[in-house]
């Protein structure tokens, strides 16, 4: 663990200042209703997310109550000054079993978060052994990051290295809402580039109408 949070610190400005393509795509599978955006995500030097939509189809419940809030979601909890990383100061680690992804041995340890706060989990983390990054997060937030309108977010994360920096690839997320039921997310992320900083005119407003 100690290798992974020294290359975890290694690498901290660089998952900043970067933009990278986002194709998101959400259902509601008891309303037999979906919807799909293309985009870009933008992580500015201070860790804050912002978006710019490219185009966005599909079911206005699926939009407004599930894409949108997502993003907004996301938007507001990286402007919070609460640090949600996965450090020995937030979580307990647990050495569970080795495997092998993609030809690559990892480590993987269960984890469970200390105290009971937005952006923390319990689940898996698997650890690259030879590089000592992050290759997938797995489980459950310990604290719903909207109460109001979500009840429980489950998730999976998977990351693929780019110059010795671990970057999020996919994410998978079945969100139990109180509006609209159980909802399903999948994320994809590629096209990284430098540069965090969103033009104004592209912004992506918190609603999506």
């Amino acid at each position: 663990m100690q290798r992974y949070f020294e290359a975890n610190g290694r690498q901290a400005d660089q998952t900043r200042d970067l933009q990278m393509d986002m194709d998101f795509d959400a259902r509601l599978p008891k309303l037999g209703k979906v919807g799909h955006l293309t985009g870009v995500r933008y992580v500015a030097k201070n860790g804050h997310v912002a978006f710019a939509v490219k185009s966005i189809t599909g079911d206005d419940t699926v939009k407004k109550h599930v894409i949108a809030r997502y993003m907004a979601g996301e938007q507001e909890n990286s402007t919070k000054p609460v640090d949600s990383g996965i450090n020995d100061q937030n979580y307990k680690f647990k050495f569970k079993r080795m495997a092998e992804q993609e030809g690559r041995r990892v480590y993987i340890y269960e984890v469970a978060p200390r105290k009971k706060r937005v952006g923390l989990f319990k689940g898996e983390l698997w650890i690259d052994e030879e590089l000592a990054l992050p290759i997938r997060e797995a489980g459950e937030f310990s604290k719903s990051p909207s109460p109001v309108f979500l009840k429980k977010v489950s998730f999976t994360r998977y990351y693929s290295v780019h110059k010795g920096v671990a970057l999020p690839a996919r994410v998978e997320s079945v969100i139990e809402t109180r509006i609209a039921g159980k909802a399903e997310l999948l994320i994809n992320y590629s096209n990284f580039q430098p540069g965090g900083d969103p033009p104004a005119a592209e912004v992506a407003v918190a609603t999506i109408h």
